[in-house]
């Protein structure tokens, strides 16, 4: 099974003087039409947050067109596709044009986006970690108490954890600081403890970046629109850097476990046999 990662795409993002070398609508596009080219076929495209930049409820329209135009129905062979907020996003909005994509568990915490599905023999699991109008995130005691119900429903089979921001420290001060700043250590122990979570996939961070949580890996993808740049010392701010926008591809089969890969969404040659 193949599951495909999009994040952090802005829509509505004003670039400032960036203006004209960024266009968050225009690299969605690309990026679904990257996903919908793949060969083998995507079976689940995860939605990762921050999917508009505003939480304006003409973007998410325009992203429902774009999912519209670019990518076929599950029904006519196209992916599964589910979505999680990220801080910019506004749950309202989101699930007034895009609720199909978030199935929200009969359970769930009150007023959270949390999604429990199974395909292709994984257990797909979404997490709501936006504190509303904050840029951090949280995962709070109902949560997790969600989330531990949901891990004893399918002891001893595969799961992958998809939210917004990445349960690690990255080192990038000024992300850490608005990073998940409750709920990091509770989650860790449920993972350990359940023994058969694949990853923890991620966004929020704006770089492809790789850590460890409970003996799972968590795996960061990078924007689709634009990039932040790596910033290891203990800057207070962040500056937007000109990369390739990236979108994540997880291979999953029961025998192999999972092996996460980045594709870049705008190839930069053709592939030569060697």
């Amino acid at each position: 099974m193949l599951i495909a990662q999009i994040t952090d795409p802005h829509i509505g993002f004003d670039p400032g003087p960036l203006a004209g070398r960024i266009d968050p609508t225009g690299a969605l596009r690309s990026a679904l039409a990257h996903v919908r080219a793949w060969q083998p076929r995507i079976d689940v495209l995860l939605l990762t947050g921050d999917l508009v930049d505003s939480g304006r409820l003409g973007d998410y329209e325009l992203i429902a067109g774009l999912l519209h135009d670019e990518l076929p129905a599950a029904t006519e062979g196209g992916p599964l596709v589910l979505a999680v907020p990220g801080n910019h996003d506004l749950r309202a909005n989101m699930r007034a044009v895009l609720g199909s994509l978030m199935p929200v568990a009969s359970d769930a915490p009150p007023d959270r986006i949390c999604l429990h599905r199974q395909h292709g023999g994984l257990h797909l699991i979404g997490l709501d970690t936006v504190v509303a109008a904050a840029p951090h995130g949280t995962l709070e005691p109902e949560q997790i108490d969600w989330l531990d119900r949901q891990l004893a429903t399918c002891a001893s089979e595969p799961v992958l954890i998809f939210m917004h921001h990445p349960p690690m420290v990255t080192g990038m001060a000024a992300m850490d600081a608005c990073g998940l700043l409750q709920g990091r250590a509770e989650l860790g122990r449920l993972v350990a403890a359940h023994g058969q979570v694949q990853a923890i996939v991620c966004g929020h961070i704006h770089r492809p970046i790789v850590g460890r949580l409970g003996g799972a890996p968590v795996v960061v993808v990078p924007s689709t629109s634009h990039q932040l740049t790596l910033d290891l010392t203990t800057a207070s701010q962040v500056a937007c850097r000109l990369e390739p926008p990236m979108v994540g591809v997880h291979r999953f089969t029961p025998q192999d476990g999972i092996a996460s890969h980045l594709s870049h969404v705008l190839p930069f040659g053709p592939s030569y046999p060697v």
